[in-house]
């Protein structure tokens, strides 16, 4: 520990605690982590407590550069966001064209018959869970990357709107409580008889939704950094569940699919 500090020239019983700091620092744990500046402010707390005034200037003079540094490298990063979010606009603005097709047709709005009450309450969850996703990643944003990245938070904003649009049931079902997924469960196995038809106007739009963020993709494709998100695998069946129950819980007036 005295050779790791060396440029601070501390001594052995500096070292024993500058020790204690990394091991406090380094404690595993499924489910508490600091951010990077949550870890520097720790480090800068500890240190100003075991280096004499002399040495915690030396250490502040080397970790304000440190810092510098990494909200550079922030601001660059954040930089290369902008197509991305040209790319997530255009995507929301073609389910701008398609929606409106299912709001103007009753049969896609009520499928399932005399099932009112269990379907309000899945979209009030669903309502509760988009307001949850949202505190979340404002936290998030705000917690590793503070005030340097809007481009970065405008993108996450994006994503999330596109879940109050189109309605995300498999993302929504990995966080339900029981009653709600027995609700949920319940009302999938009813759709299981939604009539062929039905399916065919979803699948129809959703094939036509494909195709233009497909021709979107290829043009924004060259100039994303780093790798966009897709959803993995799902199978016929998967995929028919997944669109018809997304289906049931669109509703324009409860999430702001217009704000």
């Amino acid at each position: 520990m005295q050779q790791q500090y060396s440029w601070l020239n501390v001594t052995l019983e500096q070292a024993k605690w500058l020790h204690r700091f990394e091991q406090d620092k380094n404690l595993p744990s499924n489910s508490h982590f600091f951010s990077e500046w949550e870890e520097w402010d720790f480090e800068r707390a500890t240190f100003q407590a075991i280096l004499t005034g002399e040495q915690f200037e030396k250490y502040e003079e080397r970790q304000k550069e440190v810092i510098r540094n990494a909200q550079i490298n922030r601001v660059e990063e954040d930089k290369t966001k902008l197509e991305e979010i040209a790319y997530h606009q255009t995507l929301l603005e073609f389910y701008d064209q398609i929606l409106p097709e299912f709001f103007k047709n009753p049969r896609m709005m009520n499928p399932l018959f005399f099932e009112d009450t269990k379907i309000e309450f899945l979209k009030a969850e669903y309502k509760r869970f988009l307001a949850e996703r949202k505190k979340g990643l404002l936290v998030h944003h705000f917690r590793f990357y503070r005030t340097l990245m809007p481009n970065t938070l405008k993108l996450s904003l994006l994503h999330h709107k596109l879940n109050h649009v189109w309605p995300n049931y498999s993302l929504f079902k990995l966080g339900m409580d029981e009653p709600t997924k027995a609700i949920a469960t319940y009302l999938e196995e009813k759709h299981s008889y939604v009539l062929e038809d039905i399916y065919e106007f979803v699948t129809q739009r959703m094939d036509k939704l494909n195709a233009l963020n497909a021709e979107n993709f290829a043009k924004f494709e060259k100039t994303f950094h780093g790798p966009i998100a897709k959803a993995g695998p799902e199978t016929p069946e998967e995929l028919q569940k997944n669109q018809l129950m997304s289906v049931l819980l669109l509703d324009k007036d409860q999430y702001g699919w217009q704000d």
